[in-house]
């Protein structure tokens, strides 16, 4: 496959980064789901210590994924990328011993704080360790193994969760160890194969000039690009656990197990996007393809809409149809919109453009399901639908402006890869 021999192309770290992402995501999805769960049923905490362990946490990422992009611009990849990793780790296995409230917030902080590290780290570690050319490559095959190996981990976390020969507390503290080990396993690796040397070349060529995060700001196509992405987070994957679902099923439109069904549809088509349909869009403009997404986003909406007033095998088709788009859309909008923005950056202020990212991608995660949760009761919630339709048409309508406003949708290729710098050196 096309899609296979480009990754295989990739530098060595590029492909680690890759395959260690994958494990620590698959641990991730083995817990992600059942934190309320854990803390409420399990560890027979109030409800309000969820509720406040998951706006903690979203807050503490806004803080360390600013933090880290410090460091990135300042130290080697080899040290930040690790840090971080163990960051996340500490915070995750904080969670098996969650007995009392002031544990899960803890736990909460620190994870947080790395979590959001971890993803900046790694998107700028694969702009630092791939060429221009194969920088999307490399974002598309990580979102692609991300999701497939996220869902799996869902699959595990059931199965552990249903283990007989442990206590419930014995079955959750497993979990959140593993989970933990897969964000160890990474950092031992990534200190192994992200070398600094490549980093700090780029450094001394722009000037050893630190930057900071008023430069990344007073850049219009940066702005832009941030922009776009947080309606297109918004409208897609802010969306799919909560307004969607919310008003498929408070119209009765579609039952749990249609629910199910779209979920898995959602992991299929990620993954076949990124790996099947990806390589040949390359001949297609970046920015073109981030506007379709949005036009995808708007029709998806306007099918979710059509699916709620049916039922039955209509509705579940007309759901359907609508999870695809929005699969097809999300899947082009989040690697393509990082490839560009790693392309328009220099390693003096990587870590920090990567950084605002991350915090954007959160923003529109938290941000969404608030906003489903104003709108739903409007009009049956067709108030909120109409609202998803106008945000995607804005957001589409800025990658106008965005195509204006950056100096080329290809930096200048990269005449050596990553590897070949590092013998080189």
């Amino acid at each position: 496959m096309k899609g296979l021999s480009r990754i295989a192309a990739l530098s060595r770290a590029a492909r680690w980064l890759i395959a260690t992402n994958g494990i620590s995501a698959l641990g991730a999805g083995m817990v992600m789901p059942f934190l309320w769960i854990y803390l409420t049923e399990v560890r027979h905490l109030p409800t309000w210590v969820p509720a406040a362990t998951l706006a903690i946490q979203a807050f503490a990422a806004v803080f360390g994924g600013l933090a880290y992009g410090a460091l990135l611009d300042r130290l080697p990849y080899n040290v930040v990328v690790p840090l971080a990793n163990v960051n996340a780790g500490v915070g995750t296995l904080l969670f098996a011993f969650a007995g009392q409230a002031w544990v899960a917030v803890a736990a909460a902080v620190v994870f947080g704080f790395g979590i959001s590290g971890v993803g900046t780290a790694v998107r700028s570690a694969y702009g630092a360790t791939t060429s221009t050319d194969q920088r999307e490559t490399a974002y598309s095959a990580d979102y692609g193994v991300l999701n497939v190996a996220m869902g799996i981990g869902v699959i595990l976390g059931g199965v552990f969760a249903a283990l007989a020969f442990l206590s419930p507390v014995g079955r959750y503290f497993l979990m959140y160890s593993i989970d933990a080990a897969t964000f160890f396993v990474m950092a031992v690796a990534t200190v192994r194969v992200l070398p600094n040397r490549a980093h700090q070349a780029e450094r001394k060529r722009a000037g050893a000039v630190r930057g900071t995060y008023r430069a990344v700001l007073r850049s219009p196509s940066l702005l832009a690009l941030l922009a776009v992405l947080l309606l297109s987070g918004l409208v897609s994957f802010g969306q799919f656990r909560a307004g969607l679902p919310g008003y498929l099923t408070q119209t009765g439109a579609i039952t749990a197990s249609g629910l199910s069904f779209a979920f898995a549809v959602n992991i299929i088509l990620c993954a076949v996007v990124q790996f099947a349909v990806m390589p040949h869009l390359e001949r297609f403009s970046r920015t073109l393809l981030v506007g379709a997404s949005g036009v995808m986003f708007a029709a998806c909406w306007a099918f979710v809409l059509l699916a709620g007033r049916h039922d039955g095998t209509t509705a579940l088709v007309l759901a359907t149809v609508a999870v695809i788009l929005l699969s097809i859309g999300e899947s082009l909008v989040v690697p393509l919109l990082t490839t560009l923005l790693n392309n328009a950056v220099g390693e003096d202020l990587r870590g920090r453009a990567n950084a605002l990212f991350s915090i954007t991608l959160s923003t529109s995660a938290v941000i969404g399901p608030a906003l489903a949760g104003a709108l739903l009761s409007f009009g049956s919630g067709a108030v909120f639908v109409v609202v998803m339709i106008v945000l995607s048409a804005v957001a589409t309508l800025l990658v106008l402006s965005l195509r204006r406003t950056l100096p080329a949708e290809q930096a200048e290729p990269v005449p050596e890869t990553f590897d070949e710098m590092e013998s080189a050196a």
